[in-house]
């Protein structure tokens, strides 16, 4: 396997992050970094139980109009991203979504929009202990169509990195930040998405991600999440998964 990847197991035989082993998660896996936010997402499953609860790794798995679908949290951050694809990629998992409520800094970009990951900038550090920066950050395009095709309404570039917090607003030096990432085309800011594009396409892991538009740091407009909001993107991204199910 790629960089000498080992499974690494406990006595068990569960995975040594996500404490889960090949017959609790589904081939088919939708992320987000919020570990209290799985059992929400999990409701939508049919039959759905919790197979694992590890450090920052919480999964359920179920089925999704009928097809074998888990929900699991990555943690925050590209390392444990890093670390949640690898090991899944371990359990045999094939295809996976990222989910979360992100910022987006173009204009036009109105929050309560879905925006899927053309591909990333690779501004964290994690990826490049797995290989150089000329290494692109990029969706899966079978993936990414589904999920077009499924009900998300448009794709753009987003941004990984390591400290969220100085690309906002109120961090010293965030406007300009912000303002020079929003010239190259930039739309979204996140925290995980470029560590699982690089390490999903160096395993050979069918990876894309998905964000709702929580706020918008360029013209200061703001969003209410609410639970139809989230359960939109979920079903959304559920529903990609199963298009391509045998």
């Amino acid at each position: 396997m790629s960089f000498g990847s080992v499974k690494l197991v406990h006595n068990d035989g569960t995975m040594h992050h996500l404490g889960i082993d090949e017959t609790m998660v589904a081939g088919k896996v939708i992320l987000t970094p919020d570990p209290q936010q799985i059992p929400f997402y999990a409701a939508f499953l049919d039959d759905a139980k919790k197979v694992g609860e590890y450090r920052e790794y919480v999964t359920y798995t179920g089925t999704y109009k009928g097809v074998p679908m888990s929900v699991m949290s990555c943690g925050f951050g590209c390392m444990p991203m890093a670390i949640a694809v690898e090991e899944l990629n371990h359990l045999g998992v094939k295809e996976i979504i990222k989910i979360a409520a992100c910022p987006a800094i173009q204009p036009e970009t109105k929050p309560g929009s879905l925006v899927a990951a053309s591909g990333a900038v690779r501004s964290e550090g994690a990826t490049r202990e797995y290989i150089d920066i000329s290494y692109p950050a990029v969706t899966d395009m079978g993936l990414l169509s589904r999920l077009l095709k499924a009900g998300v309404p448009d794709s753009a570039l987003f941004r990984s990195h390591d400290c969220l917090s100085l690309d906002t607003p109120w961090a010293f030096g965030g406007k300009e930040r912000i303002a020079y990432w929003e010239k190259l085309g930039v739309d979204i800011v996140d925290g995980e998405t470029s560590s699982m594009l690089v390490i999903a396409a160096i395993l050979d892991v069918h990876a894309a991600s998905v964000a709702l538009v929580s706020e918008n740091y360029s013209t200061g407009e703001k969003l209410a999440v609410t639970d139809e909001d989230l359960e939109k993107m979920f079903r959304i991204c559920a529903d990609a998964l199963c298009d391509a199910a045998e």
